[in-house]
């Protein structure tokens, strides 16, 4: 995640990608409604452990979106969700330990309506790399397989594998596609492959440049590998209305924090257009594509995505947190419990014009 006290999120429209491998796309802008009313402070609670305060790099200018007319909070009170959907949460039994992200059945759920926020945010394309007739495809990191399964389906003739530490995906999927129990940062054994994908593995790596180049290694002469990554620090389109949400603010300190500590930093998307090409990827081209994070935008598109976004982070708020915050920075369960309430209230509060960047990047082996 990249380094900020002032993330923002906010509705996104995506420019057309440069020529240059070295450009980054632009990106529109939101715009705002009339000034709204700072809320009121609902944390109410001795305050837990302090987090280090972060701040991120400036993000590449793009147009505002435009705001609708919104009442200030939509929804029911986030005190009020269900308690289970908090405590319980299963994590991946292979290499206990290592991957701080739970597996169960809440965060299967969100991570196949994550697909659906990245199948709306692109259009419904599932590639972007100019590949043509892959013949053999990996899925590094594959999770519920949902990715996997669409990619089959399109490419009858390609042969897929998609890897991942929890044997989590589904039994019946296209008789070209195939699911392996399998370590990114172990040594890879594959034959090459015509194309990688690799998505949303933010937090999860500890070094990222070998994973880039045992990747490069595996690819076939004129391969491409694709890294799709959030920026896991939102930002805020509005900032000159109201002020950013303090708690979503702290969360994502800490995750920061939490993640630096333990050497699987979230600060990646910003960075992958710089890792491809020192990895010895040519031809790199990075996209960037602002996501709402609530339905305030005006505009049906980024109004649908906003909602589905949105969704998804209160999911994240939980999902993204409780082990880095209670195992590493030494919060207590009801500290962090009372933390993902307030950020999901915040969330629901649509005068919080918050969106993330969403990054694409790819490069070809030389020749």
């Amino acid at each position: 995640m990249s380094e900020s006290t002032n993330p923002s999120p906010v509705a996104v429209a995506v420019a057309a990608p440069p020529e240059s491998s070295t450009t980054a796309s632009p990106t529109t802008v939101i715009e705002s409604p009339t000034p709204a009313t700072p809320p009121e402070d609902t944390t109410g609670s001795t305050p837990a452990p302090a987090v280090a305060s972060v701040v991120p790099a400036v993000a590449a200018a793009q147009p505002n979106i435009e705001a609708d007319e919104i009442d200030a909070l939509e929804g029911d009170s986030a005190f009020g969700d269900d308690a289970s959907e908090e405590h319980g949460r299963r994590y991946h039994a292979y290499r206990d330990g290592k991957y701080l992200i739970p597996n169960d059945e809440t965060e299967q759920d969100r991570l196949d309506l994550h697909h659906h926020v990245f199948n709306l945010a692109f259009d419904g394309k599932l590639v972007h790399a100019p590949i043509k007739n892959p013949s053999r495809v990996l899925d590094a990191g594959t999770g519920t397989g949902i990715w996997a399964i669409d990619f089959a389906d399109q490419y009858p003739e390609a042969h897929i594998i998609g890897s991942d530490l929890s044997p989590i995906q589904p039994g019946w999927i296209p008789p070209n596609l195939e699911f392996e129990v399998d370590d990114l940062e172990d040594t890879w054994r594959h034959k090459p492959f015509s194309y990688i994908h690799i998505r949303s593995l933010a937090g999860s790596i500890k070094d990222w440049p070998r994973l880039l180049s045992q990747a490069l290694s595996h690819l076939e002469p004129g391969g491409f590998l694709e890294v799709v990554e959030f920026e896991v620090l939102l930002r805020i389109q509005n900032e000159h209305e109201i002020a950013f949400p303090p708690m979503i603010k702290k969360w994502q300190e800490g995750l920061h924090q939490a993640g630096e500590a333990i050497g699987r930093s979230f600060d990646i998307a910003p960075r992958l257009k710089d890792m491809l090409s020192e990895a010895g990827y040519v031809g790199v081209h990075e996209e960037v594509t602002r996501v709402p994070n609530s339905p305030w935008a005006k505009e049906k598109r980024w109004k649908e995505l906003g909602l589905y976004q949105q969704h998804q982070m209160l999911d994240a708020t939980s999902s993204y947190g409780q082990a880095h915050f209670t195992r590493v920075l030494g919060w207590s369960k009801q500290e962090f419990d009372v933390m993902s309430a307030c950020c999901r209230r915040e969330l629901k509060d649509l005068r919080y014009h918050t969106y993330s960047d969403l990054y694409v990047c790819y490069g070809q082996r030389p020749l």
